[in-house]
């Protein structure tokens, strides 16, 4: 097998590896560490491929700290594919483990990863926990990284800029001291969504904000990407801009990149914030001509939005949902449904900005302001 990334993580890794070679339980235990790394880049065969050959040596050779690993990386193999489906569970398993058998660097890691998850669950009073653990553990660069990212976003999202502007260069600084070119993308890719949404969130709420000219920045990541040898959310990046096109009324193009990437992006997990992007497109067929594909897939979208009911919902993406789906119903004569969808984005941004400040007064209370110096 030969998997070949450029970044000085990965020719640590492989030299470590090399190095254990007469040390078997060593040289498991990196070799699922370099497994995590290629799930990182997206090489997900290769990454797969090593794991299976793994579970099945820990079974032969049971070891509690290579088990740990291994629940981590189908944690991050469940993540990477369905954004959460099981892979909390996992990750918490992995965490459970490394606390039992003092593996404090893989206990860290897991709780970075695990405030990762809990920022893409909206679970804020999870995030803040571990979080909080990451920040009180000793010094780990790759902790570092991940935990950078979730707080960077979480205060991307409570729309305090400079906060999360600090958040992410600390991440920055920690994926470079490890040679993390993944840790780097990823978080390159996690700043440049939350400026993405906030443009296109200022545009359906009727506010002044930024031009799309960050559209440069989108295509900046798969240059980058390229660069280091793939990403494990390419399909991402396609959805990124589509939105931002469809902000900037180019709308040909929008819908183009939106029907050639939103049903796989959709099917592998992107349900929560899949109902905005098929208004987004019922919006561009609207304005394309399609009026009655545009009808049909608006309607389909209001239905989306009832399933946008739990207390942890993405609330800013139910009242960019109900905005647009506003937008393409005005467009289409239907006044009524227009109204009605106003009425119901206009209470959604409302609960939302109370869920902003509850949030950036939690991050406060934790002393999470400003990462540490």
């Amino acid at each position: 097998m030969s998997v070949k990334l450029r970044s000085r993580l990965a020719q640590r890794l492989d030299a470590e590896i090399a190095a254990a070679a007469a040390i078997p339980p060593r040289a498991a235990v990196l070799q699922a560490q370099r497994a995590i790394l290629w799930l990182r880049h997206g090489r997900e065969a290769e990454a797969r491929e090593e794991l299976d050959r793994l579970q099945a040596s820990a079974l032969a050779h049971p070891r509690v700290e290579l088990a740990a690993w291994l629940h981590l990386a189908e944690g991050l193999t469940a993540y990477f594919s369905a954004f959460g489906g099981g892979a909390r569970e996992r990750m918490r398993r992995a965490h459970v483990m490394a606390q039992a058998a003092g593996l404090a660097p893989l206990r860290t890691l897991c709780d970075a990863w695990l405030a990762q998850m809990a920022f893409v669950d909206r679970d804020f009073d999870r995030l803040v926990v571990h979080a909080a653990a990451v920040l009180a553990g000793p010094p780990d660069n790759a902790a570092a990284c991940r935990v950078a990212s979730a707080l960077g976003m979480a205060w991307d999202l409570a729309q305090d800029e400079a906060a999360a502007t600090a958040w992410y260069a600390w991440g920055r600084r920690a994926a470079s001291a490890d040679g993390d070119d993944a840790g780097l993308a990823a978080l390159l890719y996690n700043q440049m969504q939350m400026r993405a949404l906030r443009i296109r969130h200022a545009a359906l709420a009727g506010e002044p904000g930024e031009a799309p000219a960050v559209l440069l920045g989108v295509d900046s990541i798969g240059h980058f990407d390229d660069a280091v040898g793939g990403s494990a959310r390419a399909d991402l990046t396609p959805l990124l801009r589509a939105q931002l096109l469809t902000v900037q009324g180019d709308f040909p193009a929008a819908a183009a990149l939106l029907e050639a990437h939103l049903p796989e992006a959709v099917a592998a997990g992107l349900a929560r914030t899949g109902g905005s992007l098929l208004a987004d497109l019922a919006w561009c067929w609207a304005n394309t001509g399609e009026a009655s594909r545009a009808r049909a897939l608006a309607d389909q979208a209001a239905v989306e939005v009832l399933a946008e009911d739990s207390p942890q919902c993405d609330l800013d993406e139910r009242a960019a949902l109900h905005a647009r789906l506003a937008q393409v119903y005005a467009r289409l004569h239907e006044e009524g449904l227009a109204v009605k969808h106003g009425d119901a984005a206009q209470e959604a941004w409302r609960q939302d900005g109370d869920q902003r400040r509850l949030l950036a007064r939690q991050l406060s209370a934790a002393g999470m302001g400003t990462p540490p110096r």
